[in-house]
């Protein structure tokens, strides 16, 4: 029994249980809310939960990453990491802010378009907005350190905060969308304070700051000019942007075109996002092993380990397109019963259509993995350039197919041309850094200070 206890507290297995309970949260939320409301408030609720990913994860997830980068070079070079921490929150709120002014500003719309018109479910955006906002510059800094003990645990409250709450609510009866939008938006919100407070009480040396606060001066010379640290957040923070509209522009695209429609239409309309949530489950099997990938490809290109950086990146991509076809074959055979008998869909959709769903979320797979071993090696512009090229080819499908090959068909075709043009795009270009930097000569990190325990927990 103790060595089963060890092994649950060891960083990958913890990390690992975190993240498949964060993933599958969100399709556990659409099967609550398919049991609980017809189609029309299916679509609002839809709509809240695609906007409160798509804008946090969109502006923030560059943001996390940067943080997770920064922290982690430091790290590497013996660094106090408080000053970098300081300077990336600062440069954040600039965008933070942008991105709220705006929101406020397309109130009228997102609420029409994807609210179903309920102001009180846009406030409650807002607040979980908010809320995602801190969360991710903690996880990020956690990420950064390692500490993944305690980055788990703030993904499992923010999951349980959201489900278990709607989960009583269908229990008594209650059909109050506004109050299931609450509980969805106060997850991030509790989420952060416990990434704030609990490290704080629960203190454990190999995460403190291990260099002295008369180092900071000394080592200011060795970090990136404040230049260099804006501009990597602005096309990172870009290429995230990026990345959650091509990931989320089919379904935001479905639920704004149907978001009034009645009927057979709402009822399809409803159904297609939620086949978006079964098609991205295989996305949970990568989670895992994506979030320490960072710090550990930065760390290897910062010491001039290439061959590192090609090998992880080689072998995780082959996981990724093995766990792809898996999906695909799985949507292909079981997906109409998972749609009809679990997740208990508002209309049945044909296998075909969730094989090209599952097809598209592998090429999503790939370029996620491919992304880490381009910020590692500060291809911050490339990661941008990929992720808005797949934008750039999925738009004009959608627009432009709808006729010849009816909704199911665009929306399949859409899926799936935007993730492989950008895996196709990164891939090249990961090739390409490496070997120009394998051909250079590197400059390896001296290796005369102990390396700090925080980046030792993962072996």
């Amino acid at each position: 029994m103790r060595r089963v206890l060890d092994f649950l507290r060891r960083p990958t297995i913890f990390l690992a249980v975190g993240l498949i309970v964060s993933a599958f949260s969100g399709s556990v939320y659409l099967l609550i809310v398919n049991l609980a409301f017809d189609s029309h408030q299916v679509l609002s609720l839809q709509g809240q939960n695609l906007l409160l990913a798509a804008i946090s994860t969109g502006v923030m997830s560059g943001i996390e990453q940067e943080m997770v980068r920064a922290v982690s070079r430091a790290i590497a070079h013996h660094l106090p990491t408080s000053p970098v921490i300081r300077r990336q929150v600062r440069q954040a709120g600039w965008f933070v802010a942008v991105m709220l002014i705006a929101c406020l500003a397309l109130s009228p719309l997102l609420t029409h378009h994807f609210l179903g018109g309920s102001w009180i479910v846009f406030a409650e955006l807002m607040v979980g907005l908010i809320g995602a906002v801190v969360s991710f510059q903690v996880r990020g800094t956690l990420s950064g350190k390692q500490d993944f003990h305690v980055f788990s645990i703030t993904l499992l409250v923010e999951s349980f905060t959201r489900l278990l709450p709607c989960l009583v609510l269908v229990a008594i009866g209650n059909r109050d969308v506004w109050l299931y939008g609450l509980m969805f938006a106060l997850g991030p919100v509790l989420s952060a304070v416990v990434g704030i407070v609990l490290p704080k009480v629960w203190y454990r040396p190999q995460y403190a700051e291990l260099a002295s606060q008369a180092d900071e001066k000394a080592a200011t010379a060795a970090e990136e000019t404040g230049s260099r640290a804006v501009a990597n957040l602005g096309l990172l923070t870009g290429a995230t942007l990026a990345s959650q509209v091509l990931q989320n522009v089919v379904p935001l695209l479905v639920v704004a075109r149907y978001q009034h429609a009645r009927g057979t239409e709402a009822d399809q309309a409803a159904a297609i996002n939620s086949a978006v949530g079964l098609a991205r489950i295989g996305i949970v099997a990568l989670l895992p092993i994506q979030t320490p990938l960072l710090p550990k490809l930065t760390t290897a290109a910062e010491r001039g380990e290439v061959g590192e950086v090609r090998r992880r990146s080689l072998q995780l991509v082959a996981i990724c397109a093995g766990l792809g076809l898996v999906a695909v074959l799985v949507c292909a055979t079981v997906g109409p019963w998972v749609m009809r008998d679990i997740m208990h869909a508002h209309a049945v959709l044909p296998n075909w259509f969730l094989a090209a769903f599952a097809g598209a979320t592998m090429f999503m797979m790939i370029a996620m993995i491919l992304q880490p071993g381009l910020i590692a090696m500060n291809r911050h512009k490339s990661v941008m350039i990929g992720w808005s090229l797949g934008v750039v080819v999925t738009l004009p499908v959608f627009a432009i197919s709808g006729n010849v090959l009816g909704i199911l068909g665009m929306t399949a075709l859409a899926a799936l041309v935007g993730p492989l043009a950008t895996a196709v795009f990164l891939a090249v270009d990961l090739w390409w850094s490496m070997r120009r930097r394998a051909s250079a000569t590197p400059t390896p990190l001296g290796q005369t200070k102990s390396p700090n325990p925080a980046t030792s927990t993962l072996h």
